[in-house]
């Protein structure tokens, strides 16, 4: 059995590949027993609509099956890329690839035209002004790079509706009677009302973009007060993007078990639900 199989996973979701730059173990745990979904969690979600709204077209569609999420998470971001070309910004933009054969999926906050270019913006709230410690700052570096890498796999080509198609099989895949009616209600086109036909355009959609820019940000902003703390730049480093991608598919290879923190990081432990429940790497030493 692989790992995705015991983790009851079809997906590597690019936040999984952050959260194995916080405690690999964490985020294995996370799915063994479920995610706890936390208030600062919630607020920010609450930050990511309200900016989505901000410049996107709300659309109204409420998925009953996976067919339905697919399509509706295609039809969305085909939208969202006709706003980045009107409006020169859009929010939400879903992303699929693959990585080391491994189904990859995450969701850009922001793109933005800069400089005849399109570059990759992602936010982060805090619960107050502080900037986040080194350890977390790693942890968005890398999923920044991460959306880079495969943005440019899916604008040159690299990863394409061939790749979607057969990843997702999607000729296998039927919408619910009730999602159709409400395509039809908010009257979008008939030739359009096929996952296949959708993921088409949104996959021509992303090769019409522009070069993917090698500068990345990231923006801290407060989760009460939607004030920007800090606006951070960083350089693509596709060696860098490449190592990381090493390292982490060996877990899910299959290589090596998940690593917990090591000891100069244990302080982490302080934070985590599964200290001294269901990990108990550090249990018999203080955490700092």
């Amino acid at each position: 059995m692989s790992v995705l199989e015991e983790l009851h996973k079809t997906s590597i979701r690019v936040s999984d590949i952050s959260a194995q730059y916080w405690c690999e173990r964490q985020m294995e745990l996370n799915y063994i027993h479920g995610p706890k979904i936390t208030k600062e969690i919630q607020k920010g979600s609450k930050i990511h609509e309200e900016l989505e709204g901000e410049t996107n077209v709300p659309i109204m569609l409420q998925p009953r099956s996976y067919a339905d999420s697919l399509y509706k998470a295609l039809y969305t971001s085909h939208e969202a890329i006709a706003t980045l070309k009107a409006k020169g910004v859009t929010r939400e933009v879903q992303l699929y690839g693959s990585l080391g054969g491994y189904r990859v999926v995450g969701k850009i906050d922001q793109l933005q035209s800069e400089n005849g270019e399109t570059a990759i913006l992602e936010d982060k709230t805090r619960s107050n002004d502080s900037m986040p410690s080194d350890a977390q700052v790693l942890t968005h570096r890398v999923q920044v790079m991460i959306y880079k890498k495969m943005l440019d796999d899916v604008t040159s080509g690299d990863y394409n509706i061939k790749n979607f198609v057969a990843g997702y099989r999607t000729a296998a895949l039927k919408m619910t009677d009730e999602f159709v009616r409400q395509l039809n209600a908010n009257e979008i086109e008939r030739n359009l009302q096929d996952i296949g036909a959708i993921a088409q355009v949104f996959f021509e959609d992303m090769r019409t973009l522009n070069k993917i820019s090698n500068t990345l940000y990231i923006r801290y902003l407060n989760q009460y007060t939607k004030n920007e703390i800090k606006l951070e730049k960083l350089s693509y480093d596709g060696k860098e993007a490449q190592g990381i991608i090493t390292h982490v598919l060996k877990y899910w290879n299959g290589e090596r078990k998940s690593l917990p923190v090591p000891e100069s990081e244990k302080w982490k432990c302080g934070w985590c639900r599964f200290f001294n429940n269901e990990c108990t790497v550090w249990s018999e030493k203080k955490v700092l």
